[in-house]
């Protein structure tokens, strides 16, 4: 069995992780989900967008067990570092994990790397090659599993921070969630064409690259293209992936006249101007910003049925906004408009802050 330590936004991380593995994980804790051996976890886990890291269950034991079978799987572990990350009831204070280490010394030299037992910073045990071992709660058991991978956040970091191109108008959707995205969309599979119609800086076209996509984006900016094109070139020389990408302008309601056919289309959309938690427009100018929204949602999905793929399947992962203002819902665009166009609703998960104004539903479509 295996172990999922999710994201900030755990809805979507499941999602991704049934998307990518073909299983559906089961939710052991808020933020930690199991999927069988037989799972292909391992295999996807570096295409993964919103899981932390993955533990493999060693044993299962009764809580009084627990903590002699730790200290026989430490003693064997040819790791100098350890770290023990506790999710259980069972106390394991610090001078519980004190005295454990003094009995693991008694057999072999180790280094407990804090004697607090939860949230281990990541970067610490990759960097430091610790081998974790973490206690799960299985109906009236325990689990203990070990660390088997970890994301590499330095990646993340790197891309985010050091592409060539930034603006921050356009550039504020995570890599991570743009990840999560795409592989809604793809599911895993290498060399489909992934379309963009809003752009921006190529956060979404650079995260399907990474996962084995051809990519195609278009934005009505200028400047938006050039920069693009200047990303994506950047995460070409440092993916050996044999990937293409096409970056053009264009009016995301006429993209057809550039490309005639795709088989995913991954985007955020232009939400309207930036608004802020206190609501500074008056309710009628943000329902008529929603309107304008609504109107431009459906001219772009109305174009892009005539672009996807007639393969079983074809895939629209697509942000649509909702207002939450003085304690009332404006909506854009509809489920009843959606299906109207020809598209089927699979899903609609709502990524925001608490107390938003602006709350993103990241809405799965297939052409019907």
């Amino acid at each position: 069995m295996y172990f999922a330590f999710l994201g900030h936004q755990p809805k979507l991380s499941l999602l991704e992780l049934q998307a990518l593995t073909g299983v559906e994980p089961v939710l052991v804790l808020p933020n930690i989900a199991s999927l069988p051996t037989s799972s292909t976890i391992i295999e996807v886990a570096d295409k993964l967008g919103g899981t932390s890291k993955i533990a493999e269950a060693v044993v299962e034991v009764s809580p009084s067990a627990t903590l002699d079978k730790l200290l026989e799987l430490i003693i064997a572990s040819p790791a100098k570092n350890i770290a023990l990350s506790n999710y259980t009831s069972l106390e394991t204070s610090p001078s519980v994990v004190r005295k454990l280490k003094e009995q693991v010394t008694a057999s072999r030299p180790v280094r407990f790397v804090s004697f607090l037992t939860r949230d281990h910073e990541l970067l610490m045990l990759k960097k430091k090659h610790v081998d974790e071992f973490s206690l799960i709660p299985l109906k009236n058991n325990i689990v203990i599993a070990k660390t088997v991978w970890i994301y590499d956040s330095l990646a993340w970091a790197f891309r985010d921070r050091r592409r060539p191109y930034q603006n921050i108008k356009k550039g504020m959707l995570p890599l991570k969630i743009a990840r999560l995205m795409v592989n809604l969309a793809v599911r895993g599979r290498e060399g489909l064409t992934v379309l963009d119609p809003f752009c921006g800086t190529g956060t979404i076209l650079a995260e399907a690259i990474l996962v084995g996509s051809n990519v195609v984006g278009s934005d009505q900016d200028p400047v938006a293209v050039r920069g693009s094109q200047e990303n994506l070139a950047w995460i070409k020389a440092k993916t050996p992936l044999e990937t293409n990408f096409q970056i053009f302008s264009a009016d995301a309601t006429h993209v057809d006249k550039n490309i005639s056919t795709v088989d995913c289309i991954v985007t955020e959309p232009y939400l309207g101007p930036l608004l802020d938690s206190r609501g500074s427009l008056p309710r009628q100018k943000v329902k008529d910003i929603a309107k304008g929204l609504e109107k431009l949602y459906r001219g772009a999905l109305k174009n892009w049925f005539k672009l996807l793929s007639t393969q079983p399947g074809s895939r629209v992962v697509i942000i649509i906004p909702e207002f939450h203002l003085e304690g009332q819902i404006i909506p854009t665009l509809s489920l009843d408009t959606i299906q109207a166009l020809g598209y089927n609703c699979l899903l609609s998960v709502a990524y925001n802050k608490p107390g938003a104004t602006v709350v993103r539903n990241i809405i799965v479509l297939e052409k019907s």
